[in-house]
């Protein structure tokens, strides 16, 4: 992973870093290097901690060193903050949905955001999609047994953001059954 985000500064290619749980075997300097420069950087409330532990840094450096940085934070949604304009939201998750399986809900989100930041989109409906594919993730068995369909994932953004927020996602929403 170090190897491929040192290719993509080198060449100019924009990456999103994710370390995950690659963090509790990397030094400082793996983990400095993982991420530093990332478009987007993609932890959870644990990993962010871990981060700032393995690689000395406090929140401003990260900021510093990234694009934006993305941290889930389970049941509460997710944060997102970028040094360059000074954003900082929070996008509740998608309330009540039943448990079946996490495993898999932080790549559901990471689907489902950065499929709409390519599409365009801005942070907060970027988010607000992401959340919704994490909550079909969250309540199917297994890390990718879950099938988006247009119609829950806009009746989950609807529930969780409103009939206007689900209505401007939904010509996003091309392709999806």
């Amino acid at each position: 992973m170090v190897r491929h985000t040192r290719q993509c500064r080198e060449r100019g290619v924009p990456f999103a870093a994710d370390p995950s749980q690659q963090l509790a075997r990397l030094d400082g300097d793996e983990a400095r290097e993982l991420v530093d420069g990332a478009r987007w950087l993609f932890t959870n409330e644990y990993e962010a901690a871990l981060l700032q532990e393995r690689t000395g840094w406090r929140d401003a450096d990260v900021l510093d060193r990234v694009g934006a940085w993305v941290t889930t934070l389970g049941a509460a949604g997710v944060r997102v903050r970028r040094a360059a304009d000074g954003l900082d939201v929070t996008v509740p998750a998608v309330p009540d949905v039943p448990v079946a399986d996490p495993t898999g809900v932080g790549d559901a989100f990471r689907a489902g955001f950065l499929a709409a930041t390519d599409r365009g989109l801005p942070v907060t409906p970027a988010a607000r999609l992401g959340c919704a594919l994490a909550a079909l993730s969250l309540a199917a068995i297994g890390p990718q047994t879950y099938e988006p369909d247009r119609q829950t994932l806009l009746g989950h953004l609807t529930r969780a953001y409103g009939a206007d927020a689900a209505r401007s996602l939904a010509p996003h929403l091309e392709g999806v059954r």
